[in-house]
């Protein structure tokens, strides 16, 4: 091991000093999530949102690829009926299902890889969609939004919870929704104190620190609704 490694938790997988996992709860949900984690984000180990989501929600899964047409959890959850995509879709073509979802697939990627992954992962396309209105920005104060309807992955996670307890589905509430997006909002923080305040002999250049929608970045054409997952 390299000497000059900073050791990690190797359950959040952030290095020790800023480890979140006192602030990561337990919540019973009655959905399974199932995270379809791009390889690229699942070695992320400082904002990997999806991995947050997922210590918080016992019975969610993480599998990790990028076409899972041939993946056999995928196929079978399935063929085992229930399972739903949250995934963007036109007004008027959500749901097509009659009951609720049992499972749901949720892609965790940004929104370029997310878009590959759905076009190679084909047995999701036939699957009934949840799509979200994102109504308020993202929390994800550090990074560079290519739209204001982009949401990490822990924030898509509430918003969902939030929409299915509209429907009956849930018991969600304010309490919990607090606790799921504590350690989320934690890391903004940490993150944000060292944009501020990097430490000696640090990468970052010298100069005051911008907000990431003050920065220069590439447009969307996104339009209707739409969910982006940063990680």
């Amino acid at each position: 091991m390299d000497a000059m490694a900073r050791p990690h938790c190797f359950r959040c997988r952030r290095p020790q000093e800023v480890c979140l996992c006192a602030d990561i709860p337990t919540l019973d949900v009655r959905t399974r999530f199932v995270f379809l984690t791009h390889p690229k984000e699942a070695k992320k180990t400082k904002n990997g949102t999806g991995r947050l989501a997922h210590l918080a929600l016992p019975g969610s899964e993480v599998l990790v690829g990028i076409d899972f047409r041939e993946h056999p959890r995928v196929n079978a959850l399935i063929r085992e009926g229930g399972c739903w995509l949250l995934y963007p879709a036109a007004r008027g073509e959500e749901g097509g299902a009659s009951q609720a979802p049992r499972v749901l697939f949720l892609l965790d990627a940004t929104w370029p890889c997310a878009k590959k992954m759905m076009t190679q992962s084909t047995n999701l396309h036939g699957l009934p969609r949840l799509s979200l209105d994102v109504d308020r920005p993202s929390e994800f104060v550090t990074k560079h939004q290519p739209d204001p309807r982009c949401l990490a992955t822990i924030e898509a996670v509430d918003r969902t919870l939030w929409t299915l307890t509209e429907n009956g589905e849930e018991r969600w509430d304010a309490a919990r929704s607090e606790a799921l997006l504590r350690p989320f909002r934690r890391m903004n923080d940490i993150a944000l104190e060292f944009a501020r305040n990097p430490p000696p002999g640090s990468y970052r250049r010298s100069g005051p620190f911008r907000p990431p929608e003050s920065r220069p970045g590439r447009s969307s054409k996104a339009t209707g609704r739409n969910i982006v997952f940063l990680g």
